[in-house]
């Protein structure tokens, strides 16, 4: 039997929308600060997420990159619904996700599931493998007690286990086997899109490829789209489509892998680039230390917000934020170095 053929069923009528499978437009995630114990008033937001345009079309992985704390899990937590846009809209297939009907809200929780960076946390520790991947599919799916044994069976060999292994526990499992068990209770609904949080950032160097390659064969087999949210650039140069590169809130730099880590344009993604271990440790590699910290996404800097660290800065970068400039065939970057408009 073909296990990887029976995972996912017919495609839905909504499933032949001809566009992008998941696009953002200008979202913005403030969250209020506020002082006082009794008399408690409002000082100032948090600008997590500060207007980003995301677009993923179906069978493709987009990559969201920065330091912590600039907003990639706060962007993901929102298009999996968790967190609702302050500003700005994100579109499932052409509809506005917060104006899904009740039913169209479980069916686009169906079709967007998460697997995060720790397999230990996600998953419940007194549950059993068989449990754990059932639990969604007893959710969203009315399927009899022997469907659904037959499910969990298929979707445990689709990830490279065993259909015994669905009878232990969590901590009977290694890292890497536990990571496989939280993507086949991702699979489980049959998703379209899959947000991967540091996926393998949690396991041991030797078990990363294994999984990196697992969800690049699963994306082939299904058409899956991914949102990848990582540090490490070696996985997201491996995994992606499409590269955006996160500071303080907003993409400063977006394009493909293979023009972003050759020719890099934005000073912060050099920066970044240039502190990531290099592929062959011989080659030359021109060392970019940044001054000062991370501003506060509490009280950004004006204008261009890397400006306060940015080795290359002019005197107007304080005063206005830089329009997306195209710097290169689908490369496009804010930053007041370029000149040539995007589209």
């Amino acid at each position: 039997m073909n296990t990887r053929a029976t995972i996912n069923a017919e495609p839905t009528a909504s499933e032949y929308y001809d566009g992008p499978l998941i696009n953002a437009e200008g979202i913005k995630k403030y969250y209020p600060v506020t002082q006082g114990m009794i008399l408690r008033k409002n000082v100032g937001y948090v600008k997590a997420v500060d207007g980003i345009s995301i677009s993923i079309p179906k069978g493709e992985t987009y990559s969201l990159v920065g330091e912590s704390g600039c907003g990639k899990t706060t962007t993901s937590r929102m298009f999996l619904m968790v967190e609702k846009p302050t500003e700005g809209v994100v579109y499932f297939r052409g509809k506005n996700i917060q104006r899904l009907t009740r039913s169209e809200k479980a069916e686009y929780r169906s079709s967007v599931q998460a697997v995060f960076q720790d397999p230990w946390s996600s998953l419940n520790p007194r549950m059993r493998v068989d449990s754990l991947i059932a639990e969604p599919l007893i959710t969203h799916q009315k399927l009899s007690k022997i469907e659904v044994k037959r499910r969990v069976h298929e979707l445990l060999e689709t990830v490279g286990l065993r259909s015994f292994h669905s009878e232990r526990y969590p901590h009977e499992f290694s890292g890497g086997q536990r990571q496989r068990i939280a993507i086949a209770r991702a699979l489980s609904t049959r998703p379209s899109l899959m947000v991967l949080d540091e996926p393998v950032s949690a396991l041991d160097v030797s078990i990363r490829a294994q999984i990196l390659n697992l969800l690049k064969q699963l994306q082939t087999d299904f058409g899956l789209s991914y949102l990848l949210i990582a540090h490490n650039l070696a996985t997201v140069r491996y995994m992606s489509h499409k590269v955006g590169v996160m500071y303080l809130g907003r993409i400063v730099e977006e394009g493909k892998p293979a023009s972003i880590f050759s020719d890099p344009k934005h000073p912060y993604t050099k920066a970044l680039i240039s502190a990531a271990l290099p592929a062959n440790p011989t080659n030359n590699r021109e060392e970019i230390v940044l001054r000062g910290e991370v501003p506060s996404p509490i009280n950004p800097p004006s204008g261009c917000t890397f400006h306060t660290r940015c080795p290359m800065v002019m005197d107007h970068c304080s005063e206005e934020y830089p329009e997306r400039r195209i710097v290169g065939e689908g490369h496009v970057t804010s930053c007041h170095l370029y000149t040539t408009n995007a589209n």
